[in-house]
């Protein structure tokens, strides 16, 4: 790997120490959860941003992702079919026209790749997002009527629905063709695409005024219309995750059902089993599915109240994960989000997901301090990788308080892949490798990784490696610990206490100057030899204490002379090469 991709990829402590709101009261850091976040393109809610430059489009999803590492959240649900367009290069639908202008328009890099490319660089789980049943909606007229839209090429496959005066189109899923191309559609993406799980969406009808006449007429086979909707429904889910997992036992299934299963006591909210036809707790008890991520997008204070709709969902979870989608769209609930993390928590859910990102994008989480793994989802039954090797952690610029850190692969990998190593910042040597103390998720192809720690808080860091699978299993074993001392602090400290000058350190050959200024200031280092007088270096100092890396001064130079430009103050230094 070059330099240049270990720095794109270098991740910047910010903060060491407990990062505590003096209106919150943290609680105990979590072993595991899934934070997850939706990022809308449909409507280009999200993304891709309105141009049709790729390269801005590019480097927005870039930035996307890098504010979800920062935010401590580890997955992602990236949408990439909504209206009857998709954002993949697909045989049986065309691509999204806000890429680039055109309806079918080839853009000139593959938007679900580069995401997919990008998450994992960044060290997040990606789940490809897809609206199924419901094919069009709004007002882009263009893409409806465009001749490679579904609805053109298989109009009788499609309903048109009414609802409180909006016009949406349908796919309807009594018809056998249409769960098959459904089928094959979501295929497609897990068999061409490095994804982690596949998200559905919309997988089901829109309600219960929707005329399928036809489709019951023929295969109706004399169950009630409510039965042999959510058994169509149910069939299609089953028929995805079937195929999905003869290709690959380790893609994710998940769904995201509507907030309310069946009204509980007193509740009067649009029930998903009565109105629209999901029976996700026959999918959960089936097993057909890995995880639902149920939209409760309610307060604790509505009559569809967010807490009790939550341990309902869990109580019925039969085994399988359950991840609370929370509406961050809505002013009561986002008020209320460190409060719902804390109920997450508190009934065991598997972890939280939010709508959508934008209405997070400047929202700081409390409640994330620390970076965690995804739950764990042990019935796709992972394999622990082997544990890297060999660590070492070195101080790259001592100016720039780089440090880079090398290690080797283990002697194997499991057979779900070796796909990240998970670094460890430990606080002292015989330390256990606590979810507390994970600093970083790196990608398995780096063996390499840049660290630059801005303002060092203590002389010694020990770090350490696990490896980890795609499914997030961690290696049993870690690395050996690597540390790295930074000796220039304790003389720091000392400097206005019992030095009252700068001090110049002589490290593995190298010149380093510590210096206090009660002002921001320049300074200048000369190297004389005998009579000559040669100038070293140039460089800016903060108020306060600085450490400052000259490097290797020359053969023959015996002292430094040091000048600070605006308060004209001037020292001599001997230099000893030993």
């Amino acid at each position: 790997m070059s330099i240049k991709k270990i720095f794109n990829s270098s991740f910047i402590i910010l903060f060491l120490g407990f990062i505590i709101s003096t209106a919150i009261t943290l609680l105990p850091q979590v072993t595991r959860e899934t934070r997850a976040v939706w990022v809308s393109t449909n409507f280009r809610l999200d993304w891709p941003p309105p141009t049709f430059d790729q390269e801005k489009q590019k480097q927005t999803l870039v930035k996307i992702f890098d504010d979800i590492k920062f935010k401590n959240l580890n997955t992602v649900f990236f949408q990439v079919r909504s209206n009857g367009t998709v954002l993949f290069n697909s045989s049986f639908e065309p691509m999204s026209p806000h890429l680039t202008g055109k309806v079918g328009g080839k853009p000139n890099y593959d938007p679900l790749k580069f995401a997919i490319e990008q998450a994992h660089e960044h060290g997040l789980e990606i789940h490809a997002w897809i609206n199924v049943v419901r094919c069009f909606s709004g007002t882009e007229t263009a893409t409806f009527q465009d001749p490679y839209h579904i609805a053109q090429k298989k109009p009788e496959w499609i309903v048109e629905d009414i609802r409180d005066g909006a016009k949406s189109f349908w796919l309807d899923p009594g018809l056998p063709e249409v769960r098959e191309y459904l089928t094959e559609l979501i295929l497609e993406v897990a068999k061409n695409y490095d994804v982690d799980g596949i998200h559905l969406d919309f997988i089901r009808y829109p309600g219960k005024e929707f005329d399928d006449e036809f489709s019951f007429g023929i295969y109706g086979n004399g169950l009630t219309r409510d039965e042999w909707r959510r058994k169509n429904i149910t069939s299609l889910v089953e028929s995805i995750y079937k195929k999905i997992k003869i290709h690959n036992k380790y893609i994710k299934l998940g769904a995201a059902p509507i907030g309310v299963y069946k009204n509980l006591s007193g509740m009067y909210g649009w029930e998903s089993f009565n109105e629209i036809y999901q029976d996700t707790r026959e999918w959960l008890k089936k097993g057909i599915i890995d995880y639902v991520a149920p939209q409760i997008y309610w307060s604790f204070d509505e009559n569809t109240r967010f807490d009790l709709l939550a341990k309902d969902w869990i109580d019925n979870s039969f085994g399988r994960s359950i991840i609370l989608g929370i509406g961050a769209y809505k002013d009561n609930v986002i008020s209320q989000l460190e409060n719902m993390i804390d109920f997450s928590r508190k009934i065991n859910s598997d972890g939280i997901a939010f709508f959508r990102y934008s209405n997070i994008k400047d929202y700081q989480f409390a409640r994330f301090e620390h970076k965690t793994l995804p739950s764990l989802m042990n019935w796709i039954n992972g394999i622990n990788p082997d544990a890297p090797k060999e660590l070492t952690a070195n101080i790259l610029d001592i100016d720039k308080k780089e440090i880079v850190l090398k290690w080797k692969l283990g002697e194997k990998n499991s057979d779900d892949s070796l796909s990240y190593f998970a670094l460890y910042n430990l606080p002292h040597p015989a330390a256990e490798l606590l979810p507390d103390y994970l600093l970083d998720i790196i990608p398995a192809e780096s063996l390499t990784h840049m660290l630059k720690i801005e303002k060092p808080k203590k002389i010694n860091y020990y770090f350490a490696l696990k490896s980890v699978s795609k499914l997030w299993n961690e290696s049993v074993d870690n690395s050996n610990i690597s540390a790295v001392k930074f000796d220039e602090l304790s003389l720091l400290a000392k400097l206005n206490d019992t030095v009252s000058k700068p001090l110049l350190i002589n490290k593995d050959g190298n010149a380093i100057l510590l210096i206090n200024s009660d002002f921001a200031d320049e300074i200048k280092i000369y190297g004389i030899n005998g009579n000559s007088k040669k100038e070293i270096t140039n460089k800016a100092i903060n108020v306060g204490k600085n450490i400052i890396a000259i490097g290797s001064v020359g053969n023959g130079i015996t002292q430094l002379a040091i000048k600070l430009i605006c308060t004209g103050k001037e020292f001599e230094l001997k230099y000893n090469r030993n």
